[in-house]
């Protein structure tokens, strides 16, 4: 059985996530044992699509255009994805970020986010290829980039602290 789903809430559920992750990205770039310009590049980066998907936002909530048929599955998995999301508490995220105590904390903090915003880009182009696809395919690629840097970074890290 097919519902009707409003993605309004995905929308601003991936706002909050750019914005949360541009904000952790400042964070770590302040402080340079984690890689200032690295992380202030993808503070940028995550403030690009911040307003991408507000401007998204702007245009189509409201209209019938965020609203999609799917399936009774796919529902239940999208509002997971919503309540579930690493991203959800902003505060709680910086405050790890705080106390982590060596570059592999962070790495991993920010591979989990990549990782995520992947997924939810990859979810937003399946739901809505008629909304700005071109905005998307770019969002995703320079997410997909992003988690491919991060990774880079980590296994760098990882890599100086066991000398090799």
């Amino acid at each position: 059985m097919s519902k009707q789903f409003n993605g309004t809430d995905f929308f601003r559920m991936m706002a909050a996530n750019e914005k949360a992750v541009g904000a952790l990205y400042r964070q770590l770039a302040e402080d340079a044992k984690f890689g200032g310009k690295f992380f202030e590049k993808l503070a940028s980066d995550e403030d690009r699509h911040f307003t991408i998907y507000t401007e998204l936002l702007k245009k189509f909530a409201g209209g019938s255009d965020l609203t999609v048929e799917v399936s009774e599955e796919q529902e239940q998995y999208l509002i997971i994805l919503i309540e579930n999301n690493a991203l959800k508490d902003p505060d709680k995220l910086r405050e790890k970020a705080a106390k982590a105590t060596n570059k592999d904390e962070i790495y991993d903090m920010a591979e989990r986010a990549e990782i995520d915003s992947v997924l939810f880009v990859e979810e937003l182009i399946t739901l809505y290829p008629q909304l700005q696809p071109e905005d998307f395919r770019i969002v995703l690629k320079e997410e997909k980039k992003h988690l491919a840097q991060v990774m880079s970074h980590r296994m760098e890290s990882q890599l100086k602290t066991l000398r090799l």
